[in-house]
């Protein structure tokens, strides 16, 4: 298989240096940070102290720091996070800007690991990509994004999406303790549910454009947030969002896989 290359240098990047950098940290992402060790790395968010997503990252322990990524459009809103508490620290946040890639389908153990999506993904900092590798799109890169159900900030959620109903299961730990909005987070995860879910769909067919209605039993469910291919991310009532309801929109039929 073909390496392909995504080129990423657009996105936003963050350096927590300092001796209780990852103690600063640990008291406002989602994350376990105290359960990574040098070399490890986690999905993360950052929330409002109302629980609403201000943005969601991958956060890698570089033993001399953290090293933060995330996507332009919550770029903002990390920063604002932590502009002025960094200052209550002994740590600083600066904002590097590497010549950043993200590699797919490679057989190499180069670079720091990323998401999976349909495959492992490799991020490339101040490192040439392998001179065979292909460039993919935007347009590609999206589709394998949507495929693999991974939301996308200012796209599949926002400001106003709590984390739970974004998918953001795996970036929130329960069990470590204070965070920036646990109360939301706990008290949502207790009672079980949500009112509405970003829910993974697969349409018997091209799947309609994002903003397209999305129906469940013959009532409106939610909307199609993205799309690509036959595969669609959807905002829809969480009872619309279980595995395996039948949905439809427009004339394309289709089922949520997860």
């Amino acid at each position: 298989m073909v390496a392909r290359v995504f080129p990423v240098s657009d996105w936003a990047f963050f350096f927590f240096r300092g001796e209780d950098a990852k103690a600063f940290l640990q008291g406002l992402v989602t994350a376990d940070l105290a359960a990574l060790s040098a070399g490890g790395w986690t999905p993360a968010c950052v929330l409002t102290p109302k629980g609403l997503l201000a943005a969601d990252c991958e956060l890698y322990d570089r033993g001399s720091g953290v090293l933060a990524l995330t996507r332009p459009a919550a770029a903002e809103g990390f920063a604002r996070a932590f502009s002025t508490k960094i200052m209550l620290s002994r740590s600083t946040m600066e904002r590097p800007r590497p010549r950043a890639h993200l590699l797919f389908d490679a057989e190499t153990a180069a670079g720091l690991p990323w998401r999976d999506l349909g495959g492992p993904v490799r991020l490339l900092l101040d490192a040439e990509p392998p001179r065979d590798a292909a460039p993919m799109s935007r347009e590609e890169f999206h589709a394998r994004r949507a495929a693999a159900g991974l939301p996308w900030f200012g796209v599949d959620m926002d400001g106003s999406t709590l984390p739970l109903e974004a998918r953001q299961e795996a970036a929130v730990s329960l069990t470590k303790g204070c965070f920036m909005g646990q109360e939301t987070v706990s008290r949502q995860a207790r009672r079980g549910r949500v009112t509405r879910r970003l829910a993974r769909v697969r349409f018997a067919g091209a799947a309609p454009a994002p903003g397209a209605a999305v129906s469940a039993a013959g009532a409106e469910a939610g909307r199609i947030t993205s799309s690509a291919g036959e595969w669609a991310l959807a905002m829809l009532r969480a009872e619309a969002a279980a595995a395996g309801t039948a949905v439809e929109s427009g004339s394309v039929r289709g089922a949520v896989v997860d």
